[in-house]
């Protein structure tokens, strides 16, 4: 993990080589203690820990048959595939971003690649004088877990670099995940490399059609309304923030998704995370995402879309 390029400076791969995430999972035989103090076995059971501050960190219990995937495995695969496949260029312009959850039981690796960039101009029928636009880059990720919960998951799709609003919809056509068995392992990331260019291209062309497609606000508003699972009082949150991307975007179903896709990627005064005690934000996150992919798949987004 501790690659130079040619004039001996560490790249963006060696300056994150030690962080948190990547440390190492290992599984122990568990047992309890009987009311008399003797050892109770847990046949089929082990547990997962990781070094956090020097001390042994339990990160969770699962089935004795559960596959680590070491998250430094992953992305060691994973960033030899993008020396592979990308130019120098493409490498220095990465930036990455770690995240963890239930201390160091989830984690996950964004990596944003700025030489993957296009500039979307909004079109818009209300007001035909606003001249305004964005840029997005691609964004790769990687996340696994090690209590159980967490799937093994790759995925690539835009970002936002306006407004930092993660705009990576999880579909069949840009992600896929493998559960924590002999299946999970390095070689699955080849693919994900190879077509991360393909896939970006394909989906900028979509939001392209996002920011040509213009909406009306009465539309926009059943729409929401009508999103599964959304009560009341988050429609009416999540369209002040859809009036607030209308505002600086236009009347375009781009500013909507960007509105929709704000509530996923931040955790804020508007769509504040519970705080539980226990760590939770970045898989709140990462769940709020997956509410978002299946929004926008909904028949409310879709007949927006093709009003």
């Amino acid at each position: 993990m501790n690659y130079i390029m040619n004039d001996n400076t560490p790249d963006v791969f060696a300056q994150h080589s030690t962080s948190s995430i990547l440390s190492p999972v290992v599984a122990r035989e568990m047992a309890g203690i009987g009311r008399g103090g003797e050892i109770l076995p847990a046949d089929g059971v082990v547990g997962n820990y990781t070094v956090r501050d020097g001390k042994p960190q339990f990160l969770g219990a699962v089935s004795d048959g559960y596959k680590i995937a070491q998250m430094r495995d992953l992305v060691a695969a994973a960033e030899s595939e993008m020396r592979a496949h990308f130019t120098n260029e493409q490498l220095k312009s990465i930036e990455i971003k770690d995240r963890s959850a239930f201390r160091g039981a989830y984690v996950e690796r964004r990596y944003t690649i700025k030489a993957f960039e296009e500039a979307l101009t909004y079109g818009n029928t209300t007001a035909r004088t606003l001249e305004v636009g964005t840029t997005v880059a691609a964004e790769m990720r990687l996340k696994t877990g090690y209590d159980g919960n967490t799937r093994t998951t790759v995925a690539c799709g835009p970002i936002d670099l306006v407004c930092n609003n993660g705009l990576a919809v999880m579909t069949d056509v840009d992600a896929f995940s493998r559960k924590h068995t002999s299946g999970s392992n390095a070689e699955m990331f080849r693919r994900w490399i190879e077509e991360a260019i393909p896939t970006f291209e394909k989906v900028v062309e979509n939001m392209r059609d996002w920011a040509d497609t213009p909406v009306e606000w009465s539309h926009i508003e059943d729409a929401v309304r009508a999103l599964p699972g959304v009560s009341n009082q988050r429609a009416e949150k999540l369209l002040a923030r859809v009036a607030t991307e209308v505002r600086e975007r236009g009347f375009n179903f781009y500013a909507v998704v960007s509105g929709l896709t704000y509530y996923s990627s931040h955790n804020s005064i508007e769509f504040p995370v519970r705080v539980t005690g226990n760590d939770n934000v970045a898989t709140t996150l990462a769940t709020r995402e997956e509410e978002v992919a299946r929004w926008l798949n909904s028949a409310p987004m879709q007949q927006l879309q093709a009003a």
